[in-house]
């Protein structure tokens, strides 16, 4: 049981904490990793909260590295109520972890009441060795919260502990807006005998500054979580792509305060020269009936599936 152990990646959208976790009497720092946002504030700082946002058009995916089962996520309302349970299925072997297999969970929002949340992580069989982590505080609204961004990001491959050929994608909310336009050209110039310029080759490009955080700013935990996510080779904000023009943060901060602003400029991604635009009626086509089958749609109608999310498909 010594060699049982439960890896939850840093690129998860929630960020999870032992509960009861307390430091040896030598050790005064509370690390990064171990300790909730408000835990790790200095005397000297002034006294902030942070919850992290979620509408109800959200979903959770949570993806999990483990050598034991079973894992259970609950979300709790704000008096310890279980409001949903989901058991997190075994997926795909961890080549580098030995032993260790994904488990994974996809959580809708759609049915849960306004209000704060924490989720809960149950590993282990019932007894002494069972394991409990909570999340920090989680702001779940039925209405859309202005101002806000939904993040969506995912890898190609196996990429910092998530097994991605599962076909997770990761998404979370943070408040967030775009600055104005900062157009862009790469192109390449020729020179004549008497310096005439000619352009050879011309390539635009638009960029703008993406400014995350509102007037409160963004405890560390979200500054990571953002820099992580957009190490990924896919991201799209609010269903559109981009890509970090160099994964390079800039900061407003104030004296004392333990949350900052955060500005990185961004690049779509994919440069196009035109808008395209679907057009619902092609009379030129002809309608072609196709039956799709996938696994997800036949889920265990008792509700013991990893997920609660209804599948959508879009029909071609």
């Amino acid at each position: 049981m010594a060699n049982n152990q439960l890896y939850i990646p840093h690129l998860n959208p929630v960020k999870f904490f032992k509960i009861n976790q307390s430091n040896l009497a030598a050790y005064f720092t509370k690390h990064f990793d171990y300790y909730d946002f408000q835990d790790r504030l200095y005397e000297w700082q002034d006294i902030e909260d942070y919850n992290r946002v979620w509408q109800t058009t959200d979903i959770i995916n949570l993806q999990f590295e483990s050598t034991f089962d079973p894992i259970i996520v609950q979300l709790l309302d704000g008096k310890g109520n279980i409001v949903i349970a989901l058991p997190a299925l075994v997926g795909l072997p961890n080549r580098a972890i030995p032993n260790a297999f994904s488990f994974e969970v996809q959580m809708s929002l759609a049915t849960v009441p306004t209000g704060c949340y924490r989720i809960k992580i149950i590993a282990g069989p019932t007894g002494l060795s069972q394991q409990i982590y909570l999340s920090g505080k989680l702001y779940i609204s039925e209405e859309q919260l202005k101002n806000t961004l939904l993040l969506e990001y995912w890898h190609n491959k196996f990429f910092n502990d998530v097994i991605f050929e599962t076909g997770i994608k990761f998404q979370f909310r943070v408040h967030g807006h775009f600055g104005f336009l900062i157009p862009g050209s790469s192109q390449e110039r020729y020179n004549d005998e008497k310096f005439n310029p000619s352009i050879l080759s011309s390539k635009n490009f638009r960029q703008w500054p993406l400014v995350f955080g509102d007037e409160y700013g963004l405890p560390d935990d979200i500054i990571d979580l953002l820099s992580l996510a957009w190490s990924c080779n896919n991201m799209s904000v609010d269903g559109k792509l981009f890509a970090a023009v160099d994964n390079k943060m800039d900061f407003v901060e104030v004296k004392k305060y333990p949350k900052r602003g955060v500005k990185i400029t961004v690049q779509e991604g994919i440069n196009r020269n035109s808008t395209v635009f679907d057009v619902d009626v092609d009379l030129n086509k002809q309608l072609i009936s196709t039956v799709l089958v996938d696994a997800k749609v036949f889920g265990d109608t008792s509700n013991q599936g990893s997920s609660n999310a209804v599948p959508v498909f879009n029909i071609e």
